[in-house]
């Protein structure tokens, strides 16, 4: 089980994709390629390919000529664990307190 979600999580932009899913932030594919450094449109189809593999995301129709991803049940879940480690983060002074209100993206640590 944990090396499942180290499989997915444990690659570079799974998890501030996932967030920006779970926090309805994601608002197309080349809109998020714009306002994230260093990330391909490869890597951004393979993770989002994972993620919906996983069962944590799935596509809706298209919306407007964008993709439109939600969470699932499973990614609900998931999402409420993310809080609980961002949490612990804050307290332990490795994430700044505007952490729990944002995606990582929008997080002034990350550095993507």
């Amino acid at each position: 089980m944990i090396s499942g979600l180290t499989h997915i999580f444990g690659k570079k932009w799974s998890l501030p994709v996932f967030e920006e899913i779970a926090y309805g932030k994601f608002d197309g594919f080349n809109r998020f390629l714009g306002r994230s450094k260093d990330m391909t449109p490869r890597i951004l189809s393979m993770r989002l390919r994972e993620l919906e593999k996983s069962g944590l995301i799935r596509k809706l129709s298209k919306a407007r000529e964008t993709d439109v991803y939600s969470l699932t049940e499973k990614g609900k879940e998931l999402q409420g664990i993310v809080m609980e480690f961002k949490k612990w983060g804050v307290k332990h002074r490795f994430a700044a307190e505007n952490c729990l209100k944002a995606p990582c993206t929008e997080c002034s640590n990350f550095s993507g």
